[in-house]
């Protein structure tokens, strides 16, 4: 069975945090120059985790992934003819 999961870019005051943060789920990706982390978890488990985030002192800011909200399906259509029209 498949879960769903949700990405959660997490920032942080100082990279010595990295460690405390992959107690909370799948750390995926670290930028140690812009000091956040990319999170995957599960949705069920969304709610505790956004709270328990919230409470650690070093987390400056929590940033849910827009991956989700994005349209995947295009169409296709023939925009050729009007790239080319004459004026």
């Amino acid at each position: 069975m498949l879960v769903n999961r949700l990405g959660i870019y997490v920032y942080f005051k100082q990279n010595k945090f990295i460690r405390q943060l992959k107690r909370h789920g799948h750390l995926i990706y670290v930028n140690k120059s812009k000091k956040y982390v990319l999170l995957y978890i599960d949705e069920a488990d969304l709610d505790k985790t956004l709270r328990d985030l919230g409470k650690l002192k070093f987390v400056t800011d929590i940033v849910l992934s827009e991956y989700p909200n994005i349209k995947r399906e295009y169409h296709t259509e023939d925009k050729e003819k009007e790239d080319y029209r004459l004026i």
